[in-house]
Protein backbone atom coordinates (compact mmCIF):
# COMPACT_ATOMS: atom_id res chain seq x y z
CA UNK A 1 0.00 0.00 0.00
CA UNK A 2 1.89 3.02 -1.30
CA UNK A 3 0.97 6.62 -0.68
CA UNK A 4 2.00 9.49 -2.95
CA UNK A 5 0.35 12.58 -1.44
CA UNK A 6 2.45 14.80 0.86
CA UNK A 7 0.00 14.19 3.72
CA UNK A 8 0.26 10.43 3.31
CA UNK A 9 4.05 10.59 3.14
CA UNK A 10 4.24 12.66 6.32
CA UNK A 11 1.83 10.27 8.00
CA UNK A 12 3.95 7.29 6.98
CA UNK A 13 7.10 8.91 8.37
CA UNK A 14 5.36 9.75 11.63
CA UNK A 15 3.95 6.25 11.97
CA UNK A 16 7.37 4.72 11.32
CA UNK A 17 8.81 6.94 14.06
CA UNK A 18 6.09 5.82 16.49
CA UNK A 19 6.69 2.17 15.61
CA UNK A 20 10.42 2.64 16.20
CA UNK A 21 9.68 4.26 19.56
CA UNK A 22 7.34 1.39 20.43
CA UNK A 23 10.02 -1.22 19.71
CA UNK A 24 12.61 0.80 21.64
CA UNK A 25 10.23 1.10 24.59
CA UNK A 26 9.54 -2.63 24.61
CA UNK A 27 13.29 -3.23 24.72
CA UNK A 28 13.78 -0.79 27.60
CA UNK A 29 10.96 -2.41 29.61
CA UNK A 30 12.98 -5.64 29.82
CA UNK A 31 15.98 -3.95 31.50
CA UNK A 32 15.89 -4.50 35.27
CA UNK A 33 17.93 -1.36 35.93
CA UNK A 34 15.08 0.70 34.45
CA UNK A 35 12.34 -0.97 36.50
CA UNK A 36 11.88 2.22 38.54
CA UNK A 37 10.62 3.90 35.37
CA UNK A 38 7.61 1.59 35.23
CA UNK A 39 5.08 4.42 35.52
CA UNK A 40 6.80 6.37 32.75
CA UNK A 41 6.81 3.28 30.54
CA UNK A 42 3.12 2.77 31.24
CA UNK A 43 2.13 6.26 30.14
CA UNK A 44 4.45 6.03 27.16
CA UNK A 45 2.54 2.86 26.21
CA UNK A 46 -0.71 4.79 26.48
CA UNK A 47 0.61 7.60 24.26
CA UNK A 48 1.80 5.13 21.63
CA UNK A 49 -1.54 3.31 21.64
CA UNK A 50 -3.34 6.63 21.32
CA UNK A 51 -1.12 7.47 18.34
CA UNK A 52 -2.01 4.12 16.76
CA UNK A 53 -5.69 4.81 17.45
CA UNK A 54 -5.54 8.24 15.81
CA UNK A 55 -3.72 6.75 12.83
CA UNK A 56 -6.39 4.06 12.41
CA UNK A 57 -9.21 6.61 12.62
CA UNK A 58 -7.50 8.94 10.13
CA UNK A 59 -6.98 6.11 7.65
CA UNK A 60 -10.61 5.04 8.02
CA UNK A 61 -11.72 8.63 7.46
CA UNK A 62 -9.52 9.25 4.41
CA UNK A 63 -9.93 5.87 2.73
CA UNK A 64 -11.97 5.85 -0.49
CA UNK A 65 -13.56 2.61 0.70
CA UNK A 66 -13.14 2.29 4.46
CA UNK A 67 -14.35 -1.32 4.43
CA UNK A 68 -11.63 -2.29 1.98
CA UNK A 69 -8.99 -0.75 4.26
CA UNK A 70 -10.50 -2.07 7.51
CA UNK A 71 -10.51 -5.67 6.26
CA UNK A 72 -7.19 -5.53 4.44
CA UNK A 73 -4.08 -7.03 6.02
CA UNK A 74 -2.72 -3.58 6.86
CA UNK A 75 -6.06 -2.47 8.30
CA UNK A 76 -6.34 -5.56 10.49
CA UNK A 77 -2.78 -5.11 11.78
CA UNK A 78 -3.49 -1.44 12.53
CA UNK A 79 -6.65 -2.42 14.43
CA UNK A 80 -4.83 -5.11 16.42
CA UNK A 81 -2.30 -2.47 17.46
CA UNK A 82 -5.01 -0.48 19.27
CA UNK A 83 -7.05 -3.42 20.57
CA UNK A 84 -5.19 -4.02 23.89
CA UNK A 85 -5.72 -0.44 25.10
CA UNK A 86 -9.48 -0.48 24.65
CA UNK A 87 -9.82 -4.09 25.78
CA UNK A 88 -8.31 -3.12 29.15
CA UNK A 89 -9.85 0.25 29.86
CA UNK A 90 -8.92 -0.09 33.54
CA UNK A 91 -5.31 0.61 32.54
CA UNK A 92 -4.04 -2.27 34.65
CA UNK A 93 -0.27 -2.39 34.13
CA UNK A 94 -0.02 -6.11 34.83
CA UNK A 95 -2.69 -6.93 32.26
CA UNK A 96 -1.06 -4.72 29.66
CA UNK A 97 2.32 -6.35 30.21
CA UNK A 98 0.72 -9.69 29.37
CA UNK A 99 0.42 -8.32 25.83
CA UNK A 100 4.14 -7.65 25.46
CA UNK A 101 4.67 -10.49 23.02
CA UNK A 102 1.48 -9.52 21.19
CA UNK A 103 2.67 -5.91 20.98
CA UNK A 104 6.02 -7.02 19.59
CA UNK A 105 4.29 -9.00 16.87
CA UNK A 106 1.95 -6.16 15.99
CA UNK A 107 4.68 -3.50 15.97
CA UNK A 108 6.85 -5.70 13.78
CA UNK A 109 3.92 -6.40 11.47
CA UNK A 110 3.12 -2.68 11.22
CA UNK A 111 6.74 -1.99 10.32
CA UNK A 112 6.71 -4.77 7.73
CA UNK A 113 3.54 -3.50 6.04
CA UNK A 114 5.16 -0.08 5.58
CA UNK A 115 8.53 -1.22 4.23
CA UNK A 116 8.94 -1.58 0.47
CA UNK A 117 11.71 -4.17 0.93
CA UNK A 118 9.29 -6.44 2.80
CA UNK A 119 6.74 -6.06 0.00
CA UNK A 120 9.38 -7.10 -2.52
CA UNK A 121 10.36 -10.05 -0.32
CA UNK A 122 6.72 -11.17 -0.14
CA UNK A 123 6.46 -10.98 -3.93
CA UNK A 124 9.69 -12.96 -4.23
CA UNK A 125 8.24 -15.70 -2.04
CA UNK A 126 5.29 -15.95 -4.42
CA UNK A 127 7.67 -16.33 -7.36
CA UNK A 128 9.67 -19.01 -5.52
CA UNK A 129 6.79 -21.00 -4.06
CA UNK A 130 7.22 -24.02 -6.37
CA UNK A 131 11.00 -24.28 -5.99
CA UNK A 132 10.82 -23.61 -2.25
CA UNK A 133 8.15 -26.30 -1.87
CA UNK A 134 10.32 -28.84 -3.66
CA UNK A 135 13.34 -27.89 -1.54
CA UNK A 136 11.28 -28.14 1.66
CA UNK A 137 10.00 -31.59 0.70
CA UNK A 138 13.52 -32.77 -0.07
CA UNK A 139 14.80 -31.33 3.20
CA UNK A 140 12.08 -33.15 5.16
CA UNK A 141 13.09 -36.44 3.53
CA UNK A 142 16.74 -35.85 4.45
CA UNK A 143 15.82 -34.89 8.03
CA UNK A 144 13.69 -38.00 8.55
CA UNK A 145 16.28 -40.31 6.98
CA UNK A 146 19.19 -38.81 8.92
CA UNK A 147 17.21 -38.66 12.17
CA UNK A 148 16.08 -42.28 12.08
CA UNK A 149 19.51 -43.41 10.91
CA UNK A 150 21.32 -41.57 13.69
CA UNK A 151 18.97 -42.99 16.31
CA UNK A 152 19.60 -46.57 15.22
CA UNK A 153 23.36 -46.01 14.98
CA UNK A 154 23.77 -44.23 18.32
CA UNK A 155 21.04 -45.57 20.60
CA UNK A 156 23.07 -48.46 22.00
CA UNK A 157 26.21 -46.37 22.47
CA UNK A 158 24.37 -43.36 23.95
CA UNK A 159 20.97 -44.48 25.27
CA UNK A 160 20.61 -41.35 27.38
CA UNK A 161 21.47 -38.99 24.51
CA UNK A 162 19.56 -40.72 21.70
CA UNK A 163 16.74 -42.12 23.81
CA UNK A 164 14.16 -41.91 21.01
CA UNK A 165 13.79 -41.11 17.34
CA UNK A 166 12.82 -37.55 18.33
CA UNK A 167 16.37 -37.00 19.62
CA UNK A 168 17.67 -38.15 16.26
CA UNK A 169 15.30 -35.83 14.42
CA UNK A 170 16.35 -32.90 16.63
CA UNK A 171 19.99 -33.65 15.85
CA UNK A 172 19.18 -33.83 12.12
CA UNK A 173 17.40 -30.46 12.11
CA UNK A 174 20.22 -28.76 14.03
CA UNK A 175 22.86 -30.28 11.75
CA UNK A 176 21.12 -29.62 8.43
CA UNK A 177 20.46 -25.99 9.32
CA UNK A 178 24.19 -25.68 10.17
CA UNK A 179 23.32 -24.38 13.66
CA UNK A 180 25.37 -27.03 15.46
CA UNK A 181 24.40 -26.53 19.11
CA UNK A 182 26.73 -29.34 20.17
CA UNK A 183 24.29 -30.69 22.76
CA UNK A 184 23.98 -33.98 20.84
CA UNK A 185 26.80 -35.53 18.84
CA UNK A 186 27.62 -39.01 17.54
CA UNK A 187 30.40 -41.17 19.01
CA UNK A 188 30.22 -44.29 16.81
CA UNK A 189 32.00 -44.60 13.47
CA UNK A 190 28.72 -45.07 11.62
CA UNK A 191 27.19 -42.09 13.36
CA UNK A 192 30.11 -39.85 12.46
CA UNK A 193 29.99 -40.91 8.82
CA UNK A 194 26.27 -40.13 8.72
CA UNK A 195 26.95 -36.81 10.45
CA UNK A 196 29.53 -35.90 7.79
CA UNK A 197 27.05 -36.63 5.01
CA UNK A 198 24.36 -34.64 6.82
CA UNK A 199 26.68 -31.65 7.23
CA UNK A 200 27.42 -31.50 3.51
CA UNK A 201 23.72 -31.96 2.79
CA UNK A 202 22.98 -29.03 5.08
CA UNK A 203 25.41 -26.82 3.18
CA UNK A 204 23.65 -27.84 -0.03
CA UNK A 205 20.23 -27.06 1.41
CA UNK A 206 21.26 -23.60 2.61
CA UNK A 207 23.01 -22.86 -0.67
CA UNK A 208 19.99 -23.96 -2.70
CA UNK A 209 17.66 -21.83 -0.57
CA UNK A 210 19.88 -18.78 -1.07
CA UNK A 211 20.00 -19.37 -4.82
CA UNK A 212 16.23 -19.75 -5.08
CA UNK A 213 15.60 -16.56 -3.13
CA UNK A 214 18.21 -14.62 -5.11
CA UNK A 215 16.53 -15.58 -8.39
CA UNK A 216 13.09 -14.80 -6.96
CA UNK A 217 14.22 -11.37 -5.74
CA UNK A 218 15.57 -10.57 -9.20
CA UNK A 219 12.23 -11.57 -10.72
CA UNK A 220 10.37 -9.46 -8.17
CA UNK A 221 12.56 -6.44 -8.91
CA UNK A 222 12.04 -6.90 -12.65
CA UNK A 223 8.28 -7.16 -12.14
CA UNK A 224 8.28 -3.90 -10.15
CA UNK A 225 10.23 -2.09 -12.86
CA UNK A 226 7.85 -3.42 -15.50
CA UNK A 227 5.03 -1.79 -13.58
Amino acid sequence: MRHTSPFSQRTEHLVLAVIGLDLLLQTAETIDALAHLGTLFFWADVVIWLAYTIEWCVRIRRAEDWRKYAFSFIGIVDFLAILPLWAFTGFDLGALRAFRLFRLFVATAKLATRTSAVARLARAFRFAVDEAGALFAGTCIIVVTAGFGMYHLENKAQPDVFSSVFDGLWWAVVTLTTVGYGDIQPVTAGGRILATVAMFAGIGVIGSACGIMADALREAAAAEEAG
